[in-house]
């Protein structure tokens, strides 16, 4: 009886893929662009590994359990005649019918790692990978089986993986070796689509998401910061159009208020301040609006901010409402990158907004999106508040004249006594209904 004869189908890889696959060396160091098929290719080298050397372990280590799924899914689909059993979703293992193993693992508690160590391992999205993990657990775990390792990611400054990769560059280091390629060089990404990206994302995010490059403080989001440091806060200028942007304060939080000239794109005037009810938050806006030319007002109208917005414009402002996801998000900040890389706007030396501009960073998530936000434990209601006032400027539908409220038809200030005394929430129980 002829045994019968089981075929996998693997990739057939782009030309600059090939790099990978040819190289022999023990640790192989692959930074590149996005969307260039490091996962497809390290997978294959992973599964093909499994294939050809019976009684394997072989690993893929991810940031995230989401993450290492991704990989796992691809493998699965593409061994699947020749498993032992059905793919094991649970703890993301395949067992070949050669007895080779292949596992899925986080490194998000890598002394998890610990035990008996992997024939072969891809490290995916090292960047995003405690060194620790790599140096007291990975590493020794290599060591009795002399197994290989590669590392896929796209740069992030001068970190490990930088190290890492700087070590793969040394022709004396024969045990390493390194490459890099830009996203253009997957021949099925359209020349249309990289040329989108140039023009959309801010310069540092291209050269190091989409051309691959290391880059000084490549987390940081904002480049250029002092640059656009000038002057000082200014009194309102009549026939000057003016711009609001109100991050209004939630339990820790601050809420922050910056006003922008539209005429010379500076920050006239700024306010910051935290731990007080909404009424009041809402008499302060209220102030600077009248002051300031009866200046429209951008504001966060996510969650609590729509009844908010509504107060606001109970005090005859004209007012509009950010909703935030992380689309909007995305494009609101990255507004604000790209104007502080080409001086397109300016500001006094204000601390609390050039501590938060200067630390403002950004992740990607498990999907490989984009996620802007302050460092944890920290804020970012000045870098919100001015990427408000900013991203206005450029929305014509929104009302740069301002309310136009005769003085005698203006509410009067509200007095200590009448602040302490009003309770926001009544007030929106009263005027909005409980159900918000």
């Amino acid at each position: 009886m002829t045994a019968k004869v089981r075929e996998v189908q693997l990739y057939t890889p782009h030309q600059s893929q090939m790099a990978l696959h040819n190289c022999e060396a023990r640790f192989r160091i692959l930074s590149c662009g996005r969307r260039w098929g490091k996962t497809l290719g390290a997978s294959n080298e992973l599964s093909k590994n499994a294939l050809e050397i019976a009684d394997t372990l072989n690993w893929w280590v991810a940031p995230t359990y989401s993450q290492a799924n991704i990989a796992f899914e691809l493998m699965a689909n593409a061994l699947y005649p020749i498993l032992k059993k059905d793919p094991n979703y649970t703890k993301l293992r395949l067992d070949l019918i050669n007895k080779s193993v292949i596992e899925c693992r986080s490194a998000e508690k890598y002394n998890n790692l610990r035990g008996n160590g992997p024939d072969a391992c891809v490290i995916d999205e090292a960047r995003d990978i405690k060194k620790e993990a790599w140096y007291e657990v990975l590493r020794p775990a290599m060591a009795d089986k002399q197994g290989w390792v590669i590392f896929i990611s796209t740069p992030r400054g001068y970190d490990w993986f930088y190290d890492l990769f700087r070590s793969g560059q040394d022709p004396l280091n024969r045990e390493y070796a390194s490459f890099t390629f830009p996203m253009s060089a997957n021949p099925y990404i359209p020349q249309s689509e990289i040329d989108e990206l140039r023009h959309t994302l801010p310069e540092r995010t291209f050269r190091q998401e989409v051309l691959a490059e290391f880059l000084e403080d490549a987390s940081n989001v904002f480049h250029g910061v002092d640059r656009c440091v000038d002057g000082t806060l200014e009194e309102p200028k009549p026939g000057h159009t003016y711009i609001i942007g109100w991050d209004p304060a939630k339990h820790e939080d601050f809420s922050v208020m910056t006003c922008l000239n539209v005429d010379t794109r500076h920050v006239d005037a700024f306010y910051r301040t935290n731990q007080i009810d909404y009424t009041f938050q809402i008499h302060q806006l209220a102030e600077l609006s009248y002051r300031y030319n009866q200046a429209s007002v951008l504001m966060d109208s996510t969650g609590v901010g729509d009844p908010l917005l509504e107060m606001v414009r109970m005090r005859g402002i004209a007012v509009d409402g950010f909703l935030f996801t992380n689309v909007s998000k995305k494009e609101l900040i990255e507004r604000l990158v790209i104007a502080i890389e080409q001086r397109q706007v300016t500001f006094p030396g204000i601390d609390e907004l050039l501590g938060e501009l200067r630390s403002f960073e950004y992740t990607l998530t498990a999907s490989r999106n984009v996620s802007y936000a302050a460092p944890q434990g920290q804020h970012d209601d000045a870098v919100i508040s001015l990427a408000l006032a900013y991203y206005a400027v450029a929305r014509p539908h929104i009302p740069l004249s301002g309310a136009d409220i005769p003085d005698e038809e203006k509410p009067a200030p509200l007095t200590p006594d009448e602040i302490a005394r009003i309770d926001p929430f009544q007030w929106v129980e009263a005027h909005l209904g409980g159900d918000w």
